[in-house]
């Protein structure tokens, strides 16, 4: 206990020296890269920070959680994201056991890995936003991207868990692995809710795996037939581009702001 205790106090202390670090306006971001215990995953959890350029000790922005957020990866789509809109806050989650974490059932293809997205949307409801809300100048407003098999993972969340997010960007989601289990969750939480005030941006590439585009347009059918009118979404196929297309965050970002739910 005393050594969680004093990760999270460390977790803790890091942020509020980030928010103290004194960015000018017009500065160039700096990505700060900070541990939290999970508690409920029963690991360490590595988190890469960057606060949008601001002397305003008052400004509050939206939180961007960027699944896959290892360095370089992380730092090419905020920088894409930023050219869209400064005022934003990114938060890239770095992996452990990516296909665990991804997905919520084994998945036959994956040697049977997987199963363990239930406890990583936990972890991101219960551990990682809520110290986040605390712990950085967020408006309340957060934002979740992912891409490939990450991307199924934002889609999981959505049904899952429609409160948590406000908007999700989910670039050539690879549904193949485990439609099934999507689209029932789907199906029932667009059977619950008469209104569902959320943003979503779809895309895949032109060129790209047949995980994707053979089961997208049967997501996007879903969506078409079932959804509460106010929940604002798109679909995208990215002319000329491959499995995660490189406009996905930059585009997908313009749509959720451009859209985004009161």
């Amino acid at each position: 206990m005393e050594n969680r205790t004093a990760r999270i106090l460390q977790f803790v202390v890091s942020l509020l020296a980030l928010m103290g670090a004194g960015f000018a306006t017009g500065a160039e971001p700096t990505s700060n890269r900070l541990v939290l215990m999970s508690e409920i995953l029963e690991e360490e959890r590595a988190i890469n920070v960057v606060l949008p350029p601001t002397s305003a000790p008052d400004a509050r922005f939206p939180v961007v959680v960027v699944l896959d957020g290892e360095p370089p990866f992380f730092q090419t789509a905020v920088e894409r994201m930023r050219r869209v809109h400064s005022g934003l806050i990114f938060v890239g989650l770095e992996n452990t056991d990516r296909t665990r974490d991804m997905f919520p059932k084994p998945v036959p293809d994956k040697r049977n890995r997987g199963g363990g997205a239930d406890r990583f949307l936990e972890f991101l409801e219960v551990e990682l936003l809520p110290y986040l809300d605390e712990h950085v100048p967020g408006d309340g407003r957060h934002i979740l991207t992912g891409q490939s098999n990450s991307g199924y993972f934002a889609l999981y969340a959505l049904c899952r868990a429609p409160d948590a997010f406000e908007a999700i960007i989910a670039s050539s989601p690879m549904i193949g692995w485990d439609w099934e289990t999507l689209s029932t969750c789907t199906e029932a939480l667009f059977a619950s809710r008469k209104t569902l005030p959320r943003s979503l941006f779809l895309n895949h590439g032109e060129t790209d795996s047949v995980r994707t585009t053979d089961y997208l347009p049967q997501y996007v059918s879903l969506i078409e037939r079932l959804a509460p009118i106010d929940f604002r979404w798109t679909f995208e196929i990215a002319a000329g581009e491959s499995h995660v297309p490189d406009s996905s965050h930059g585009v997908g970002i313009a749509f959720i702001l451009r859209t985004g739910n009161d």
